[in-house]
């Protein structure tokens, strides 16, 4: 059975873009190494924090390649079947562990057809299942356990990492074997606020707010950056949460959009949004922080 057939029953939907980005500054700067690296026949990696914007960047770049783009994000539950595919019980039930009864992983998809596969999170699986991916990236061929068949990778196939930075919590040093086959190395830090707030204006779409207000928003989720208090601060994303919160909310009751409101909407994206220190307790420093930025509690 060959990949064409092995691929044939499944259909894959481009799930889209969670954050579009937008390309000038270091996205612009990091957009244009990645694709140096990919007509170069180099292997890329983006290393930043959670909400940076990796991944819709990755998304962006598939798109402009014309590319199948699939995902994993690593953890300690991922599992070598989570890249390479395994067989699904209802068909073994009609056809045996048989080839019709598997299904590929994203990574089998991605080598087969050409695509690009993003490893997000790279720095937090497990090396046993990392080195799933070797073969692939080396020698440009993929073994497929359940099958007992190796399968040659399309040349258009290119991967993509993606890291938080090593300090953080949760994440390992990456083996040689890993670290030598990503050879472009590209970091990315939370936007400029003018980059941001073009991201977050961009999003609001029907809900957007007044520039000053959205300078506010940036202000408040801004401050959660360089608070010393927190150990996983604010991303962009909880910047356009706070934005069409708030303006739904003043769409719906006729109020205005003024710190009182801003303040409701961030104190309930926020809340999960942002990991304190061990020993802060949320409600306290989100009344100083609302009140410091906004002159407001809520």
């Amino acid at each position: 059975m060959d990949h064409v057939e092995l691929l044939a029953r499944t259909k894959v939907e481009d799930p889209g873009s969670e954050s579009e980005i937008v390309l000038e500054g270091q996205y612009k700067d990091a957009y244009e190494a990645m694709l140096d690296a990919h007509n170069a026949g180099l292997y890329a990696g983006l290393i930043g924090p959670v909400g940076a914007g990796k991944t819709a960047l990755c998304r962006k770049f598939a798109r402009d390649l014309n590319r199948p783009f699939e995902w994993v994000t690593f953890s300690d539950l991922v599992r070598p079947a989570n890249l390479v595919g395994s067989f699904d019980p209802t068909l073994v039930f009609k056809f045996g562990y048989a080839p019709e009864a598997f299904v590929p992983g994203p990574f089998t998809l991605a080598a087969l057809r050409g695509g690009v596969f993003l490893a997000n999170e790279l720095n937090r699986g497990d090396e046993y299942v990392l080195n799933t991916m070797l073969d692939a990236l080396e020698e440009r061929r993929l073994y497929v356990p359940a099958l007992r068949s190796w399968y040659r990778v399309s040349p258009d196939f290119y991967l993509i990492a993606a890291m938080n930075p090593t300090e953080n919590r949760g994440t390992r040093r990456l083996s040689s074997a890993i670290r030598d086959r990503i050879k472009v190395w590209i970091r990315l830090e939370y936007p400029n606020r003018a980059t941001e707030l073009k991201i977050v204006a961009q999003h609001c779409g029907e809900y957007a707010l007044a520039p000053a207000q959205l300078e506010r928003v940036l202000e408040l989720v801004s401050e959660t950056r360089t608070d010393p208090a927190v150990d996983a601060p604010a991303s962009i994303r909880s910047s356009i949460g706070i934005a069409r919160f708030a303006a739904e909310r003043a769409r719906r009751t006729g109020v205005p959009v003024d710190g009182k409101l801003l303040a409701q909407a961030a104190r309930l994206i926020l809340t999960e949004a942002v990991k304190l220190k061990p020993g802060r307790k949320l409600d306290v420093w989100l009344d100083s922080l609302l009140t410091k930025t906004l002159g407001t509690a809520g």
